[in-house]
């Protein structure tokens, strides 16, 4: 048995969120954990309290973009790790359904929508992580897991 203390992991969600012309919105962000360095990133961030990883996923995408979605599959799954620190990274594909706000996100540096070439033609030095472009093609090519599959379950309740 380790002597390392337990600690919960942190979840965070992410949305690859796309218009009606397969268009992706991109942000740049604070970098706070020193991740972002200044690069594109999707929007998202962490899960709050007893939220489930969709209510997460629209509450962002909202405070960060300003946009409603709805979110129709899940893209991805990443362990992420940077010095003691380590999280889950959840990805789901959101359509645009309409502009309702403005971002609210004070940490939101810039929004903007990328057309497809231009987007996949970015480089691993203007991009967050190159796995952006591998879930933006499965969520335009429609292969996320159906958003059905994703579900919380309180063992409590059984």
């Amino acid at each position: 048995m380790s002597n390392k203390q337990n600690k919960l992991l942190d979840i965070f969600v992410g949305v690859v969120l796309l218009d009606y012309q397969e268009r992706i919105y991109l942000i740049k962000e604070a970098d706070k954990n020193k991740i972002g360095k200044n690069r594109w990133n999707l929007p998202g961030g962490s899960v709050d309290g007893e939220e489930g990883l969709v209510e997460a996923v629209l509450r962002e995408t909202k405070e960060e973009t300003g946009y409603d979605c709805k979110i129709t599959s899940l893209l991805g799954c990443y362990m992420g790790k940077k010095n003691d620190n380590s999280w889950l990274y959840v990805v789901f594909q959101g359509r645009l359904i309409k502009k309702v706000d403005k971002v609210i996100d004070k940490d939101i540096k810039v929004g903007k929508w990328f057309e497809k070439n231009e987007f996949l033609h970015l480089g691993s030095d203007e991009i967050v992580h190159p796995d952006m472009q591998l879930v933006y093609n499965t969520a335009c090519e429609e292969k996320g897991l159906p958003i059905e599959n994703v579900k919380s379950i309180n063992y409590d309740l059984q």
